[in-house]
């Protein structure tokens, strides 16, 4: 069995939730084709949920037990959260189609870096520490922290603190992650080039941004995983231990083209201003 992730999620409030699910289920489907994926594959999103959003929570709040689901038949019309046996991770069904759901967060450190805390629902106060303390912080919580690529967050100042985290000898796995905002035309970083020897693997994601146009970016682009195998019962648990030991983690699918991403960036400086 494979394992496709994208590992860097929002879900924004002015996207359908419906159409974002169905969107990245079919996202996933049409890299599993492009890789030549045979068999069953899991298809995974990783939300990293920012200050002020619980889509995760407000999900779990609709969640059916398991005493609930040998009652329950998997509706055609909309996608239905069904608890696990564990607190952060979901999965979302509509017919025969099927997605897990595993909580997260978007921090940012003193030094106005991200920081993504997979596995946890876990809200630490943004710039409130800095990057090295936050990802210890976050690991310490049971997560699993990853310090994602961002336009402009890796070079300067910002970048030598990133570099220099990455050159200590930590006692907590940490994972560098590319991102599906990276255009054409900006080079890989030298990080993202040398992780493989150095780390498992990057960690890749869609990370869509909060504009109507990337409501169908989710598992565009993740992490793909093979001959390996998740717990419908307890996801988090089976791919920490993946991701953890897995020599065969690659990237699948693409980012966005360089005019979307410049006309991407300036929407966003727009609404910011």
């Amino acid at each position: 069995m494979s394992i496709l992730i994208d590992a860097h999620v929002h879900i924004h409030p002015q996207f359908s939730i419906e159409e974002f699910f169905s969107f990245a289920w079919e996202n996933f489907s049409r890299a599993a084709d492009a890789i030549g994926v045979s068999g069953d594959t899991d298809y995974v999103l990783a939300l990293t949920e920012g200050q002020g959003c619980d889509v995760f929570g407000t999900l779990k709040g609709r969640a059916i037990s398991s005493s609930e689901k040998e009652h329950t038949v998997f509706e055609d019309s909309f996608w239905t959260p069904y608890l696990t046996k564990e607190t952060e991770s979901l999965i979302i069904r509509k017919a025969d189609k099927k997605l897990i759901i595993l909580a997260g967060r978007q921090l940012v450190s003193t030094e106005k870096i991200e920081l993504l805390s997979l596995f946890s629902s876990l809200v630490i106060e943004d710039r409130s520490l800095p990057l090295a303390e936050l990802a210890q912080r976050v690991s310490q919580n049971n997560a699993l922290p990853v310090v994602p690529w961002g336009v402009g967050k890796w070079i300067g100042q910002r970048g030598k603190v990133v570099e220099e985290l990455f050159s200590k000898q930590l006692d907590f796995p940490i994972f560098p992650g590319d991102n599906g905002n990276r255009p054409p035309f900006w080079p890989m970083p030298q990080l993202l080039r040398k992780a493989p020897t150095r780390y498992s693997a990057v960690l890749s994601g869609s990370d869509p941004l909060p504009l109507a146009s990337h409501e169908n970016r989710a598992g565009s682009f993740g992490s793909f995983i093979t001959d390996a195998e998740l717990s419908l019962d307890t996801p988090i648990d089976s791919l920490r231990k993946i991701l953890l030991t897995s020599k065969n983690i690659s990237v699948f699918g693409h980012g966005v083209g360089s005019c979307q991403c410049v006309v991407d960036q300036l929407q966003i400086n727009l609404t910011n201003r």
